[in-house]
């Protein structure tokens, strides 16, 4: 009985000293994007805002992508985007591999793009080799029968996302050139009123003369 009372705390030491899955807060410096792998090509699941917290689980053994608990999601994030909020990322967060059944089942169960046929687009893919999508989804042009691959969605999803974007910068870079000529604009019309005051003043000995534009009129530019 004391043989196997022994054993039985020795056995829970063990436990209790046994290591525990090391995980790293930190935060994100920058927009980011959690993908359901390692790579810009894998389905999106979540995003994250620059000062959002993060868990990290672990990065890849080149470093380049990191498996992380988001603000709404766990998924893959491109190392570059995490701040630890002690030590270095990588040489502090542990290395690990990507394998995609056990990920899935482990963080996506259930989901529509995780059935087999889907998985099968992506089991023989390798992470961050980012092909073509025209090789995920060939024959774009052609009729096709059925419900789209989890490629050809992605493609859509890829080129909506992109043409989004560029209409965006677009015009926020009309905006931002719009107000750079309404302050060039107000500074020259403050620039000559002024300079017709003064003018008038001396004219006028000291008694100051209408001009034509007031400063009110300068301001009016900016609206």
């Amino acid at each position: 009985m004391r043989r196997v009372l022994a054993c039985s705390v020795v056995w829970l030491l063990m436990v209790a000293a046994a290591p525990v899955a090391a995980q790293h807060t930190g935060h994100v410096n920058s927009l980011a994007r959690l993908r359901a792998g390692p790579g810009d090509e894998y389905r999106l699941v979540g995003e994250a805002n620059a000062g959002n917290p993060v868990t990290i689980h672990g990065c890849l053994e080149n470093g380049r992508w990191c498996d992380v608990r988001g603000p709404d999601a766990r998924g893959w994030m491109p190392a570059q985007a995490i701040a630890l909020d002690r030590g270095d990322l990588a040489g502090a967060v542990p290395k690990i591999a990507f394998s995609l059944d056990a990920y899935w089942d482990a963080h996506y169960r259930g989901r529509e793009w995780t059935v087999e046929s889907e998985r099968a687009l992506w089991r023989n893919h390798a992470p961050e080799s980012s092909p073509d999508l025209e090789v995920l989804a060939p024959g774009e042009g052609s009729p096709h029968r059925g419900a789209p691959s989890i490629a050809r969605r992605v493609k859509q999803e890829t080129r909506e996302n992109t043409e989004r974007a560029n209409r965006e910068r677009a015009e926020i870079d009309a905006a931002r050139t719009a107000q750079r000529k309404r302050e060039r604009a107000q500074m020259e019309c403050r620039s000559r009123q002024r300079a017709q005051e003064r003018q008038a003043d001396t004219e006028a000995n000291g008694q100051p003369a209408s001009s034509g534009t007031s400063m009110e009129d300068c301001d009016r530019l900016q609206e």
